[in-house]
């Protein structure tokens, strides 16, 4: 008889492809000691870690999702200090529209990060571009700096070497979310707003954007998510339901790049959620 720990869901984590410090492979397995049942993928810009993941999830009898995440535009919310990411699901990692969305941020990926690491060299931080592609590949982030510059000794943790980072106004250029929204479902997959607190919206507000959202493509939301309240969580899920909207969970966890977080430390099982598993 299964154990019923193997039931638990996280739906949303990063490995080496973009800024976690955990291979794909690596990854399912400690999502299947973890007692993690169903599981996915969901790097920063891209699908290169999707094929080795979904291998190891298949040898170990995981029910792997691929999945990626996206940082979209957040213009149209005015000038305040907001994130907007969008995760998307069950999409076909080869699709043109995917490849479309890839390539996109790739390229602003590596224009904000010669930027910034041309600026911090500047400031007098010795961490250079080559360095880091050697040591990451072309898809690091902003972490995976903040992590160099705190091993350095410059930085005491993860929130000040990244407040620090953002301070320094090397922004990359971002796609508006209703054609993230697009290119996702053109792709077969499924649209989910991530973590959406980060939009610091009111619950009022947050219901007339989904609301909104929901004509423009939006299929989802990330309702259980470390930086969410239990109230919050429960009061988002009942804003699901009127809006039949599927709801999901996700640890973000990134491995040492943010030491915090376990995986599937949200403990969410297969009845928490709503989402086609």
């Amino acid at each position: 008889m299964e154990r019923l720990s193997l039931y638990k869901v996280d739906l949303h984590s990063h490995s080496t492809a973009s800024d976690g410090s955990l291979t794909p492979k690596e990854l399912v397995e400690l999502a299947y000691s973890s007692g993690i049942k169903h599981f996915s993928l969901t790097d920063h810009d891209t699908v290169n870690g999707i094929s080795e993941a979904s291998k190891r999830a298949k040898e170990l009898g995981v029910n792997f999702i691929p999945g990626i995440e996206i940082t979209a535009d957040t213009s149209f919310l005015g000038k305040r200090k907001r994130q907007f990411h969008v995760l998307g699901y069950y999409f076909n990692p080869t699709s043109p529209s995917i490849k479309e969305l890839t390539s996109f941020f790739r390229s602003s990926r590596i224009k904000r990060n010669k930027e910034l690491l041309s600026k911090l060299y500047s400031l007098g931080y010795p961490i250079t571009y080559e360095e880091m592609v050697e040591k990451h590949g072309e898809n690091f982030g902003k972490p995976n700096i903040a992590k160099r510059l705190i091993d350095l000794g410059y930085f005491k943790d993860r929130e000040e070497a990244i407040d620090f980072l953002s301070s320094l106004g090397v922004k990359r250029e971002k796609m508006d979310y209703r054609e993230v929204f697009s290119l996702i479902r053109e792709a077969g997959g499924i649209p989910v707003v991530a973590h959406p607190s980060t939009l610091e919206l009111n619950l009022r507000e947050l219901y007339c954007f989904l609301k909104s959202a929901k004509e423009n493509g939006l299929m989802g939301v990330e309702v259980y998510h470390y930086r969410h309240t239990c109230s919050f969580s429960l009061e988002l899920r009942e804003v699901c339901k009127e809006l039949s909207l599927y709801y999901t969970s996700g640890s973000d966890f990134h491995g040492s790049n943010k030491p915090c977080i376990s995986l599937g430390f949200l403990n969410t099982k297969r009845e928490d959620v709503n989402f086609p598993l």
